[in-house]
């Protein structure tokens, strides 16, 4: 009988650290031992990025949380199509600040949403990044406050979840895409329960055909199967209301289920050094679910 190794007290709080608090400290802590390669993210050149896309797209500041006296901007990047359009994807950049991959990627995919745009004239898409800016320039997980904002859709204590709640209940998105970053070593995405298994199959083509590695197993170590894919199991949602329910904590990707939204959460691997096979799975599987939306029902 094959033996399941035991977790060492230290990944036992590494994982109640992650899974159990929402506040973990009281500012942007970064965490050195997580092996996190920078890429280089700089948020004042990020943000002239973000307003130099204002002729092509509405550019609006959603939100605006500060550390240390200075204000950091969240950003809601939309296609000017929304009025006529008959399907909503919306984006979220940077829920963690030290996952820049989901961050750095949305200039490329402003570029090629405005190349598909007339394949996408019935799709309208909103980003919203980064969604943790405090965290995105301390190069920290966390929020000003020391908060884990993608535990924050119960009590809503954060500024930046209420934002992305306001980003929900004024888009009222047809499909919602999280962009982050795990320890593993290649790319995979959890799906929740709205997002059939034929969709996701096409989607996982899509980032194979873009040349992104798709992972076996994921950050906890459990085999994928297929390759890449996470989906949502009756256990899993089972101890998701149980944790809502005792913790009050809550990812997006369960708020979007329980609004019977179809969420994809893309987990591309930070331990790697190489720039673009981080950033290209964020780009391709945005641009992927957007011509999805876009097939004739």
């Amino acid at each position: 009988m094959m033996r399941v190794p035991m977790p060492t007290l230290k990944e036992l709080e590494k994982f109640a650290q992650y899974h159990l608090v929402r506040r973990v400290h009281d500012h942007p802590a970064r965490e050195e031992e997580l092996g996190v390669i920078s890429l280089g993210y700089d948020a004042a050149g990020f943000e002239a990025e973000v307003r130099a896309l204002g002729d092509r797209f509405d550019v609006r500041e959603v939100a605006h949380p500060s550390y240390r006296g200075k204000a950091h901007t969240i950003f809601s990047i939309a296609t000017k199509n929304r009025a006529r359009a008959k399907k909503r994807l919306l984006v979220l950049s940077g829920v963690h600040g030290n996952e820049h991959a989901g961050i750095v990627c949305v200039p490329e995919i402003a570029r090629r949403l405005l190349e598909a745009s007339e394949a996408l004239g019935d799709v309208a898409v909103e980003i919203l990044t980064p969604v943790n800016p405090v965290g995105a320039a301390e190069l920290s997980r966390f929020n000003a406050e020391g908060y884990d904002v993608n535990r924050d859709f119960v009590l809503f204590n954060t500024i930046e979840a209420r934002a992305v709640r306001d980003a929900f209940e004024s888009m009222k998105p047809d499909f919602v895409v999280s962009l982050h970053e795990g320890p593993q070593d290649a790319t995979f995405m959890f799906a929740n329960q709205h997002v059939t298994r034929d969709l996701a199959d096409r989607l996982l083509a899509a980032l194979v055909k873009g040349g992104t590695t798709l992972a076996v197993k994921d950050y906890f170590g459990a085999t994928l199967r297929p390759a890449g894919l996470s989906p949502s199991s009756a256990a899993a949602r089972a101890v998701m209301r149980l944790w809502s329910a005792t913790l009050k904590m809550m990812p997006t990707g369960e708020y979007a289920a329980r609004r019977g939204i179809p969420e994809l959460t893309l987990e591309s691997g930070w331990r790697s050094p190489d720039r673009d096979a981080r950033v290209r799975p964020h780009v391709d599987l945005v641009l992927a679910v957007a011509h999805e939306l876009a097939r004739p029902a």
